[in-house]
């Protein structure tokens, strides 16, 4: 459980920070210390706390959430959420680590290698319904649904800021389908345990008062170098502990 308070007190600081690395971080290493229904479920709980908090505890300032995006995005997930819970029950917890692990690495190889497109306001409606989805299928499986939501935005520059507060509003919105999926199916309650959430709720808390000071300190290019590195070393932690 040390490993699961140390990697839940850095996802949630790089979660203020960077506007994901929750999951990629704290993600794998509870997959590695419980049960997979119970690490996802734990992660919802995490997850659903440090975006409200980033989201709602905003002193002087208002979340600056691109809506239009969200409205899209959310509806396309929901198809996905369904679909996770059915894999979830079928796949070992190798393989699913090993999926997060791939999966990540890709979507960080992905963005490096492809150039940015200036002036791109609005991506194809498939490829946004596309993204929606595959976030939907990852938010039951492994609760690594940052990836394909950062990948999309990263492709069209957005500002940290905003791509900050409006990843925030996804995963929240994704966070409470797949949170209301898993109750529905009668996993949840069975999945957990007070006395490890509280825990891990608190090392949550004093993540993300730390990523906030530490938000006003990147630059947009240390921003983007930040997101892409965490998410390198989190795919390959989550294939080491899936081969392991």
């Amino acid at each position: 459980m040390l490993l699961a308070y140390l990697a839940v007190l850095a996802g949630a600081t790089v979660q203020a920070a960077a506007g994901f690395g929750m999951a990629l971080i704290a993600g794998p290493a509870l997959v590695a210390v419980l049960a997979p229904v119970e690490a996802v479920t734990t992660m919802l709980v995490l997850a659903t706390t440090t975006t409200l908090l980033l989201l709602l505890v905003r002193p002087g300032s208002r979340p600056a959430v691109r809506w239009a995006d969200v409205r899209v995005v959310v509806p396309a997930a929901v198809p996905g959420v369904l679909a996770g819970v059915l894999v979830l029950a079928v796949v070992s917890k190798a393989a699913l680590q090993l999926a997060v692990g791939v999966g990540v690495l890709v979507a960080v190889a992905i963005q490096v290698l492809r150039r940015p497109v200036p002036g791109r306001a609005r991506p194809s409606r498939w490829a946004t319904l596309g993204v929606g989805l595959l976030a939907g299928v990852l938010t039951t499986t492994t609760n690594t649904n940052g990836p394909p939501l950062v990948l999309w935005l990263e492709r069209r520059r957005v500002p940290p800021a905003e791509m900050r507060d409006t990843l925030a509003a996804m995963f929240l919105a994704l966070n409470l389908l797949g949170a209301a999926v898993l109750i529905a199916s009668g996993r949840a309650a069975q999945a957990l345990r007070p006395e490890v959430v509280l825990v891990l709720l608190a090392a949550a808390v004093v993540g993300h008062v730390a990523g906030r000071r530490l938000f006003h300190l990147l630059d947009v290019r240390r921003f983007r170098v930040a997101g892409l590195t965490l998410s390198a070393l989190a795919g390959v932690s989550s294939i080491v502990a899936g081969l392991g």
